[in-house]
């Protein structure tokens, strides 16, 4: 690849992040507002799954660090959340799906405090992607079964399907007792 494309690709790939920045930056406040701060633990860019594929030989962590964690204070149970924000063109969806992987679910599963059953990720989808009908097609059939951890948030930046999603499946599985 030549200097040119090199150089507009890394420009692509900023606006790209600023985009999804803001988009995380939605979720955060709107998590923050709707959540008690007692019994709720909001975390950006968790460092829990950092290690996950072991460490470098500099002793640096080698593993993963999706965008949010949330944790309920009184039973310790966890979920990762990794929010796509992208138009209706891109791979976000396909890269969202590495968090599928058997070894990254078993870890994330027993770092979570949650059982073989339950998934630790959350995925929220927005902009383009969550509204354009190839997309939603594709991510719907990937994701089918397993609705309860999946949000296409198409109303972006409204946060009422935030909470609505957050109260129907996450705050019930993260607020069970035992297992």
């Amino acid at each position: 690849m030549g200097r040119e494309h090199l150089q507009s690709r890394d420009v692509w790939q900023d606006q790209a992040s600023q985009r999804g920045g803001k988009a995380e930056g939605v979720f955060d406040a709107i998590l923050r507002s709707h959540l008690d701060p007692s019994e709720w633990i909001l975390q950006k860019k968790p460092s829990d799954l950092g290690g996950i594929y072991g460490y470098h030989e500099s002793g640096r962590p080698h593993g993963i660090k999706p965008d949010y964690l949330i944790r309920h204070s009184e039973t310790g149970r966890s979920i990762f959340v990794e929010i796509k924000r992208q138009r209706a063109f891109g791979n976000a969806h396909e890269r969202a799906c590495k968090y599928f992987a058997p070894g990254i679910l078993e870890s994330a599963r027993e770092i979570a405090g949650l059982s073989g059953s339950h998934l630790p990720f959350w995925w929220i989808f927005t902009n383009g992607i969550a509204t354009d009908a190839k997309y939603v097609r594709e991510i719907t059939h990937w994701f089918s079964g397993i609705q309860d951890h999946l949000l296409l948030w198409q109303s972006f930046p409204e946060a009422a399907e935030v909470i609505a999603h957050f109260e129907r499946s996450i705050r019930p599985m993260l607020e069970e007792k035992g297992e």
